[in-house]
């Protein structure tokens, strides 16, 4: 088994949300174990084939009491690496298997471990209307909600019926299903027959609250768009190198400033453009050097059906200009080392008389001393003689 360094470990922020959060009692129940008896489960990592990162797919809070007390290396060799897992929604899928497998779960807990998954569900059914879409026989048509509640063990009416609980403000209900203090037909009934006192407004605090948790929910929503965008991204760019694609949309680099800042070295802008008729349509003229990504306002610029393509050059200019600018750093200052040795050159017979006759008067043996005989060797060095 191959051994990972626990500092080349990646807690990925989409796989992080997907786990249940312990209680403070829970995880000060799991630090005491771990101090008093070491690590019983192993954490179970995972090596993206996109960035070649070690990703944590379970144990979480393992890896941050390991890291919070500094536990010896020894420890560290409780880890498991799941190869078996080619993409991450092999890995969506099979953390979704292990967290409704794990303890006896009301149906309640199952719907909610479930809900957090439904990208996975949802991205089947879109595959196979896309397959079914190209002719191939045999496609099983995959309905989202008749999937969900056979993760969840539980018929489509039941399902539909949870639904609907759990996304009610009854927060007291939803408690007694998940404890399994009710059924959910009888839960489903208050829920559409509620008492009086339950018809009662919630307070602006309760409101509050709940913007908030809906907030909160739709930024990891976000999140998790933006982490599958960045990976398509990585994907899309890899076909075009790959296969030499050739892109409508190109790119190239002009002198901006022959002497930038009179530091002695040019300095360059990118040219991003279309040719129309045999002649370059200019689209953004602009510097790709400080950012691996274009800032909003340059892809403001870009017209919509080119945006794809503008973030996926910007990245290939950002690395070929950073290179650029590395050799002409390393040019500048192989020429002013080149200048200063010319210098030194020029006048060195006029240092060599100036050891010679400072030699005389500071040498050990002529009365001088030893620091100062130092420096004047020091200076013998400095001058090449």
């Amino acid at each position: 088994m191959a051994y990972v360094d626990i500092k080349d470990l990646v807690v990925d922020k989409e796989f992080e949300e997907l786990l249940p959060v312990l209680s403070p009692e829970e995880l000060e129940k799991l630090e005491n174990s771990i101090l008093q008896y070491g690590m019983l489960d192993p954490i179970k990592i995972w090596q993206e084939p996109d960035t070649g990162e070690w990703i944590i797919i379970d144990g979480h809070n393992r890896y941050n009491i390991l890291k919070k007390h500094n536990i010896e290396w020894h420890y560290w060799q409780d880890y498991k690496i799941m190869s078996e897992l080619e993409t991450r929604e092999d890995v969506k899928q099979w953390m979704l298997e292990q967290q409704l497998g794990r303890r006896n779960l009301s149906e309640a807990e199952k719907y909610e471990i479930v809900q957090k998954f439904k990208s996975i569900f949802q991205k089947k059914a879109k595959e196979n209307q896309s397959l079914g879409g190209k002719g191939l026989p045999n496609l099983v048509k995959v309905n989202v909600q008749e999937k969900m509640a056979k993760s969840v063990g539980v018929s489509k009416g039941t399902y539909s019926k949870l639904d609907k609980i759990m996304k009610s403000d009854n927060e007291e209900i939803k408690q007694q299903l998940r404890e399994k203090k009710i059924s959910v037909d009888k839960a489903y009934r208050e829920i559409k027959n509620p008492k009086p006192k339950e018809r009662e407004s919630i307070t602006p605090e309760q409101k509050i609250i709940e913007f908030d948790n809906r907030m909160n929910d739709i930024d990891k929503e976000i999140s998790s768009l933006r982490t599958e965008r960045e990976s398509l991204m990585r994907r899309r760019s890899s076909l075009f190198e790959s296969l030499d694609i050739p892109c409508e949309l190109k790119y190239e680099f002009f002198i901006e400033d022959d002497n930038f800042m009179g530091l002695g070295y040019p300095f360059r802008h990118c040219r991003f453009y279309i040719e129309v008729s045999g002649k370059k349509q200019i689209l953004l003229e602009c510097g790709v050097y400080s950012n691996e990504s274009p800032d909003r306002i340059w892809l403001m610029q870009i017209p919509e059906k080119y945006k794809n393509d503008f973030i996926m050059l910007w990245g290939k200019a950002h690395k070929e200009d950073v290179e650029w600018n590395r050799e002409q750093m390393k040019k500048y200052d192989e020429d002013c080392e080149k200048k200063r040795i010319n210098k030194i050159d020029k006048y060195k017979e006029f240092y060599r008389q100036c050891y010679k006759t400072l030699a005389k008067s500071v040498h050990p043996d002529e009365g001088g001393n030893v620091e100062a005989m130092q420096c004047l060797n020091q200076l013998k060095v400095m001058w090449n003689i």
